[in-house]
C-alpha cells in the first residue's frame, strides 16, 4: 500500500507519536529521534523561507547566541540525536556511548510544536497530544509561560492535576475523543 505524504505530513505525524509515546512513558531514545526527526524537518522548512528565526530557542541561528558559542549549541543539541542516527563516525573514534540527558526530550517536542505552528502557518490545527503536552509542560514550568496565555489551558480541566502519567494519559484519552466528535 502506498500513501501520498508531505514533508511536514511526516513531521507532524513523526511530533504526535513521539507525544504520545512520552504520555505512555515508553522508549525515550524512540522518543527523541522521532522529534528529532520532526524538527530537522520543520527547521529545514525555517531555513528555506525568508521566515525570521530569532523566536526559536532551539535553532542554529538563534539570535541570542554568541556567534563564538554557535557550533558549541549545535553541536549540544545534535550530539544524541546523531549518536542514536549514525554509526560511521562515531565507531571509527572509538565513541560508543554517551550520557543521553532524557529531559531533553520535553524541550525538543515542545519546541518542535512552535516549529510546526510556524511552518503550517494559518493551516495549523492544534491536535489534542500538542494542547495536552503544552498544558503539562507549563504546569512543569510555570515561570516559561506568560499569565496571558493561562487561561489557553482551562477548557483541559487540569488545574488539579498531578504529574502523574497516568492522569495526564486519560486527559489526552478524553481530548482526542472530543476531537473526534
Amino acid at each position: 500500500m502506498k500513501i501520498p505524504v508531505t514533508k511536514v505530513g511526516a513531521a507532524r505525524s513523526q511530533l504526535i507519536e513521539a507525544i504520545n509515546l512520552f504520555f505512555e512513558e515508553r522508549d525515550q531514545i524512540s522518543i527523541h529521534t522521532l522529534v528529532g526527526a520532526s524538527l530537522q524537518i520543520l527547521n529545514d522548512h525555517i531555513n528555506s523561507t525568508d521566515a525570521k528565526v530569532n523566536y526559536l530557542t532551539l535553532h542554529y541561528d538563534n539570535v541570542f547566541v554568541k556567534e563564538e558559542h554557535r557550533k558549541f549549541l549545535y553541536n549540544k543539541l545534535n550530539e544524541s540525536k546523531n549518536f542514536f542516527k549514525h554509526a560511521d563516525k562515531d565507531l571509527k573514534e572509538g565513541k560508543l556511548l554517551i550520557d543521553f540527558e532524557t529531559g531533553l526530550n520535553e524541550f525538543n517536542i515542545w519546541e518542535a510544536i512552535r516549529c510546526l505552528s510556524i511552518v503550517e502557518g494559518k493551516n495549523y490545527v492544534v491536535s489534542a497530544e500538542f494542547k495536552v503536552f503544552n498544558a503539562w509542560f507549563f504546569l512543569k514550568y510555570p515561570e516559561l509561560i506568560k499569565e496571558e496565555y493561562r487561561d489557553l489551558f482551562k477548557p483541559l480541566n487540569i488545574d488539579n492535576a498531578s504529574f502523574s502519567f497516568s492522569d495526564w494519559r486519560e486527559i489526552l484519552r478524553r481530548n482526542k475523543l472530543e476531537e473526534n466528535n
